[in-house]
């Protein structure tokens, strides 16, 4: 984890590449011709070059859709950062803190807006995660009971996994997930429709549409990446996943690598 760790703090020590994220953390999923708008004394090559240092970091994920690529915030480093450092009453602390800064910068700050950016594109979350653990092992994690339920929000899911079937999440007795499988390529890509059934908010939006992707990451390593796209527009699906996916993938990658689930403490 420590050169893992390296690579994280070298990429947020550059104020560029701070700028680069600052940007994507408005607006996710940017083209590099959006993003080189943020650096405009720099040029094409400059921004390029920094991209590949957050991508290497794990801090960014980039996407082809179709023919341009998109830049997207992966949230699970800094995260696993925090969770090192911080115990709950830490974070609990430091979450108070910083509220009261922003209460106290509102004032100043009311003033400001951000630069508006066109964005025809839906919506989409985005990001990846380097696990210590066979395809075919992170695949089981993705698809079995015995694994969801020490990480997933202790759910279970039934399904056969063949293309066309359906699939269903439950917690407890109550289903919380439930959609069709559409593609279907054991231990290296799995697509689904998703739709949320936890509380009424989601339950009324329309499916959407979940891939995971497996590639060899290095020597026993898989690198997953979660896409979960299919929004015509912002519903209250999209706005919950976007915090959940990163707590889900850190405690599939902290259940593969230790044994042991993530603490929700």
């Amino acid at each position: 984890m420590a050169a893992m760790d390296d690579d994280v703090f070298k990429a947020l020590a550059d104020p560029s590449r701070r700028t680069l994220l600052d940007r994507l953390y408005e607006r996710d999923g940017r083209t590099l011709g959006d993003l080189e708008g943020a650096l405009p004394g720099m040029t094409r090559f400059g921004v390029m070059k920094h991209l590949r240092v957050l991508e290497t970091a794990g801090l960014v994920t980039s996407r082809k859709i179709g023919r341009e690529r998109r830049h997207y915030l992966n949230a699970v480093p800094i995260r696993e950062i925090h969770d090192r450092w911080l115990d709950r009453y830490r974070a609990r602390a430091a979450d108070l803190l910083i509220d009261l800064r922003s209460v106290l910068e509102d004032s100043s700050m009311a003033a400001e807006t951000l630069e508006p950016v066109a964005n025809d594109a839906p919506p989409a979350f985005v990001h990846s995660i380097f696990i210590r653990a066979t395809p075919e092992l992170v695949w089981r994690a993705l698809t079995e009971s015995e694994y969801t339920l020490r990480y997933y929000y202790a759910s279970t899911v039934e399904s056969t996994w063949a293309v066309r079937s359906p699939y269903v999440f439950s917690i407890g007795d109550r289903r919380a997930i439930e959609g069709e499988v559409l593609e279907a390529d054991p231990p290296r890509r799995l697509v689904v429709s998703f739709h949320a059934l936890w509380d009424d908010q989601v339950r009324a939006d329309p499916p959407s549409r979940l891939t995971f992707e497996l590639e060899a990451g290095g020597p026993g390593v898989t690198r997953l990446t979660v896409i979960h796209d299919g929004f015509a527009s912002r519903t209250a699906t999209y706005d919950q996943v976007v915090g959940g996916w990163p707590f889900i993938a850190s405690g599939l990658k902290t259940l593969l690598e230790t044994g042991e689930p993530l603490s929700a403490a």
